[in-house]
């Protein structure tokens, strides 16, 4: 068993899913599915249930959630203690955010926190994060953290400048996103196609490469390469800072 054998056990606990896990840490799903047998073999139990709504803890997958939980805190500590001056608290933001908040609006810096990027299903299916900050336009309803007040990104649907008309409009296949679900509104009131993709840097660039249109943040037409598609809406999608207390 590996340190980073943990911190995967530790992901798949709290997220209840193998894929979302895989997503969170950049690593394949096949890997995932691995590094988490490997754990059974060694301890000889099984530690969740698998179903096709994702997965669950056995009772020794809750006991060893209390032990990986402990040793990865205690493994924090010690570092934080033996390298006191690279000690970051962690915060968990939404994709988007992560990039308008750093890279647009340098709210935020790379020095302020250790960052994990998680999908907004995934925000909204966690049930036992301990990070300083989670950064979010998904339902976040954990009792330990105080939510800060509403904020508002900008939104609306973009395209390349020399896109030809009927392309697809390109949508996200996170199920609680909220780009998703103004897109699918759209969708459902116009005579477009659309097509499901798994990524927004995926999907960014095949706009930008005129390859299709999407429901994307305001800023991204600060560079020049995509522009707002006359005649439809724009959005302000609301998002909020919780701390943990």
């Amino acid at each position: 068993m590996q340190l980073n054998d943990l911190e995967i056990f530790r992901q798949l606990y709290e997220l209840h899913s193998i894929n979302a896990t895989a997503r969170a840490l950049g690593f394949a799903q096949s890997n995932i599915t691995a590094r988490l047998q490997s754990l059974e073999r060694e301890f000889n139990v099984q530690l969740f249930h698998r179903s096709h709504q994702g997965i669950t803890p056995t009772k020794a997958g809750t006991e060893f959630y209390a032990y990986a939980t402990a040793a990865l805190k205690a493994t924090a500590r010690l570092r934080a203690h033996l390298h006191p001056d690279n000690a970051r608290p962690q915060a968990i933001i939404s994709t988007l955010l992560f990039n308008y908040l750093t890279s647009y609006r340098h709210v935020l810096s790379l020095q302020d926190y250790q960052y994990q990027l998680l999908s907004s299903t995934a925000i909204h299916t966690l049930t036992n994060t301990r990070v300083a900050t989670v950064i979010t336009y998904a339902q976040f309803q954990q009792p330990d953290y105080q939510p800060g007040p509403l904020h508002y990104l900008p939104a609306m649907f973009l395209r390349a400048p020399s896109a030809t008309p009927s392309l697809p409009l390109l949508i996200n296949s996170d199920q609680q996103c909220p780009f998703r679900a103004r897109s699918l509104h759209f969708a459902a009131h116009h005579p477009v196609t659309t097509q499901a993709i798994d990524s927004w840097a995926a999907i960014i660039n095949l706009v930008r490469a005129g390859q299709g249109v999407a429901l994307l943040p305001a800023y991204l037409t600060q560079d020049d390469t995509l522009t707002r598609i006359p005649g439809t809406p724009g959005y302000r999608v609301p998002y909020r800072t919780y701390t943990r207390q």
